[in-house]
């Protein structure tokens, strides 16, 4: 790609920003609008301008990071664990008669079910604190990166497996080399749908019973009457839940660069 090509790229991809920032952009100055004109009681809605500067307040000493990081440390940790089981059992569940029979049933009926639904029974079980929360997101973040990694192995090209065993490939190159490989488009949009599945599961653990963390800092604002704080907390979670987002989508052009 020349420099005038890439120019070109870097102009188109600013445009596009701008066009996707409009609407968020009206719809803000709506917001404060609304505030200002006490089209809305401040109860309701606190005007923008005092959400963010009591966004920068938890920030700049250091409660907004407290228990922003406690609520990522809860969301990845169980993700990773998710998406290691999950991504394991979906292509064993693919390639082996014996994992499929075990776990095709489990993996239908499991993924339906809505997780939240289980937070009582995980309250009975652990209680509180970061366990039930780790725990409660791996089984919710499980099914989304279990089916997609056992429906894109089956749907590997079995020309590419042929082709593979005919050159002599031994079963577990098979699987690192060429399936796993094959399969990576699926398994990351498995991924990409546990991310906010994670997130989702830890706000509302953290809302129902946490003692600390963002989702913590929002319900403890409604306890106390504090809609500004409310407000501060969810675009807390909102900018984190759209840096993770953007993030995977970067992690994921890079990894099927070759795609």
């Amino acid at each position: 790609m020349g420099i005038a090509e890439s120019a070109t790229v870097d102009r188109d991809d600013l445009v596009e920003l701008g066009k996707g920032l409009v609407s968020l952009v009206v719809v803000l100055a709506a917001w404060e609008a609304a505030a200002q004109m006490e089209l809305v009681r401040p109860y309701f809605l606190p005007a923008l301008s005092e959400v963010l500067l009591r966004f920068v307040e938890l920030t700049l000493d250091g409660t907004m990071i407290e228990h922003g990081y406690l609520t990522i440390r809860r969301a990845i940790i169980g993700l990773v664990i998710a998406c290691t089981l999950g991504i394991v059992v979906g292509v064993l569940s693919a390639r082996s008669r014996v994992m499929a029979w075990f776990w095709d049933p489990i993996i239908e009926v499991g993924y339906p079910v809505p997780v939240i639904a289980l937070i009582p029974v995980f309250l009975f079980w652990f209680g509180t604190g970061d366990q039930p929360i780790i725990a409660l997101v791996t089984v919710g973040c499980f099914w989304p990166v279990a089916l997609n990694a056992r429906n894109a192995t089956r749907d590997v090209d079995e020309n590419l497996i042929w082709s593979a065993r005919m050159m002599g490939t031994s079963d577990r190159q098979l699987l690192r080399k060429v399936v796993i490989p094959a399969a990576a488009p699926g398994i990351i949009s498995g991924i990409q749908i546990a991310l906010p599945i994670s997130l989702i599961i830890t706000f509302v653990y953290e809302m129902v019973a946490g003692t600390s963390g963002l989702g913590y800092l929002e319900i403890r604002g409604v306890r106390s009457f504090d809609s500004v704080q409310v407000y501060a907390a969810l675009i807390a979670i909102m900018i984190l839940g759209f840096v993770f987002d953007r993030g995977l989508r970067v992690l994921r052009a890079r990894l099927l660069a070759w795609t």
